[in-house]
């Protein structure tokens, strides 16, 4: 390659790097979202036992500590906030014992509000769609999310399975991993940055409430 020509590329390439992204929604079109379910044991002591539902995979993991993994099948994400929700239709969770089973399914991040909403239903009896998690920064690099009962959550819980009232509760720590439509070049950069500005917002809202306590 000619000087010439490589100056130029160079040159490209310095001004999409350093030309500012602008903002856009990009839909959402696969992925994954996984979670150590580091409340495994304590499930179990309380008598519930956790099971996958539709799509998602439940692997045993190491220590005794299982993962699950639910695809990720739609929303919309900002490339400049990263506002969006990441949907998660078709995949879930189960908690039971011997005669209730609850059924957590169609996972949706709000990535402002900071939380995981889901459908729930005991047998076939649906009650709505349900905020499930709140999240927060979890310290753990490769799952920067934790995820804590809320406390309609954690008020079914108690309703169905007469456990103490688990609201906070961490049940585990998660990564999510969604795939957008190709952006443009300038905004390749910004995306891959994404997921740790989340986890920035996430921490400074706990700090914030922290400080507000």
């Amino acid at each position: 390659m000619k000087l010439s020509h490589l100056a130029a590329a160079v040159a490209t390439t310095c001004t999409l790097l350093a030309t500012p992204a602008l903002a856009q929604s990009l839909p959402i079109i696969g992925g994954v979202t996984s979670v150590t379910l580091t409340s495994a044991p304590a499930l179990t002591g309380l008598g519930l036992g956790v099971g996958g539902l539709g799509s998602a995979i439940i692997s045993p993991g190491s220590a005794g500590t299982p993962l699950a993994y639910f695809p990720v099948t739609g929303g919309s994400i900002d490339t400049v906030s990263f506002a969006g929700s990441i949907e998660h239709a078709g995949s879930g969770l189960s908690l039971s014992t011997a005669a209730v089973t609850l059924n957590l399914t169609n996972f949706v991040i709000d990535t402002v509000g900071g939380t995981l909403s889901g459908n729930a239903a005991v047998g076939s009896t649906a009650l709505g769609v349900v905020p499930l998690f709140n999240l927060g920064s979890s310290g753990v690099a490769v799952a920067p999310f934790s995820l804590s009962l809320t406390s309609a959550a954690a008020g079914a819980l108690t309703a169905l399975f007469g456990v103490p009232d688990l609201t906070g509760f961490r049940i585990g720590d998660a990564n999510t991993i969604p795939v957008t439509v190709v952006p443009e070049p300038a905004t390749v950069l910004t995306m891959l940055a994404g997921l740790g500005l989340i986890g920035v917002m996430l921490r400074r809202r706990q700090a914030a409430n922290q400080d507000r306590a």
